[in-house]
């Protein structure tokens, strides 16, 4: 656990430098991380030139150490901001003042009618593990968001999907077990290529803490979305990248100690951090023996989904007989 608190603390001491590096202070960082922060003893290596560090790095990621297991530990952060927030952050230095005044126009508004300006935060947190040292790849995820969990399993292409009820049989298809492809695909698939984001690199500064190397890159955001083909499209729909930093660090063996991306758009800001944990020594519990199919589950969730509505229909029915009989 102290170990892990080291990554974040860490990555977050790397971010706040490059944002230092490259002039720009609208990064988001808490009080409380900026203090976690200060804490950790960092320093940088400013004698390398950027295309040095960059050269660096990817001879880092190319030369990382093979191995046959490993445990992720995913945490992901989703804001969405309320539209006098996100009108303020995308504002010019010139017009503050009146954003400033609209921003509490709509602040007063808001409170007067009930509603409110906080913005919305969607946390998740998964742990996968991957285990290539037999005949067939092995797999395992536990996701949590809020009170919910859910649970993965597979073993090659045959997969478990573990609730808290029945236990579903099915293949990584129908699951869209996208990460049971291997660790590779994960990243690729959560992140994005890595090569491909150092291309993006705008600026880069390299920092090294209690044997920790790691390099923390903030992204060209035009360059970053020309490389993603989804991120191409937002931008085209009106929802283009604003700003976007990754950071990487490497243990003292060469192998990957943990990736952080964060991305801004006009009206959200999203956070994913990976830390990498018992290379081979990561260990899957045999799949559960299921009890339904795959088939059985949409069965299941279709009859889910219909009582859902049921009760919504239920409900406004209800309020609506009593809106009348206050009327009456």
């Amino acid at each position: 656990m102290k170990r892990i608190s080291l990554y974040i603390t860490a990555t977050i001491v790397a971010a706040l430098a490059i944002v230092v590096l490259a002039g720009c202070n609208s990064q988001p960082v808490s009080s409380t991380s900026a203090s976690a922060a200060s804490s950790i003893s960092a320093s940088t290596t400013s004698a390398q030139s950027q295309d040095e560090i960059i050269a660096e790095l990817k001879d880092a990621l190319a030369n990382a150490p093979a191995y046959k297991s490993v445990t992720v530990t995913e945490e992901m952060e989703s804001i969405f901001m309320a539209d006098d927030e996100s009108a303020a952050s995308g504002s010019s230095a010139s017009a503050a003042s009146s954003e400033s005044s609209s921003s509490e126009s709509a602040t007063s508004s808001a409170a007067a009618d009930g509603s409110s300006s906080e913005p919305e935060v969607i946390e998740v947190k998964s742990v996968y593990k991957f285990d290539a040292s037999g005949d067939k790849l092995k797999t395992c995820m536990i996701g949590e968001i809020g009170d919910y969990k859910i649970q993965y399993f597979s073993d090659g292409n045959d997969a478990v999907c573990v609730t808290d009820g029945p236990v579903y049989s099915g293949t990584t298809e129908q699951f869209g077990m996208t990460y049971a492809a291997g660790v590779d695909a994960y990243i690729a698939n959560e992140v994005g290529d890595l090569n491909a984001l150092i291309d993006c690199a705008a600026s880069v500064e390299k920092m090294e803490s209690k044997g920790l190397t790691f390099y923390a890159l903030m992204l060209d955001s035009e360059k970053y979305i020309a490389s993603d083909e989804i991120l191409t499209l937002m931008a085209e729909s009106g929802t283009p990248v604003k700003e976007a930093f990754f950071t990487i660090g490497f243990e003292e063996d060469g192998s990957i100690a943990s990736i952080d991306l964060a991305v801004t758009y006009d009206k959200s800001k999203n956070w994913r951090g990976l830390v990498f944990s018992d290379y081979d020594s990561t260990v899957i519990d045999p799949m559960p023996e299921a009890n339904k199919t795959y088939e059985e589950m949409e069965e299941d969730m279709t009859m889910k989904v219909d009582a859902l509505y049921e009760g919504l229909d239920t409900a406004e029915s209800a309020a609506g007989s009593s809106e009348v009989a206050d009327v009456r």
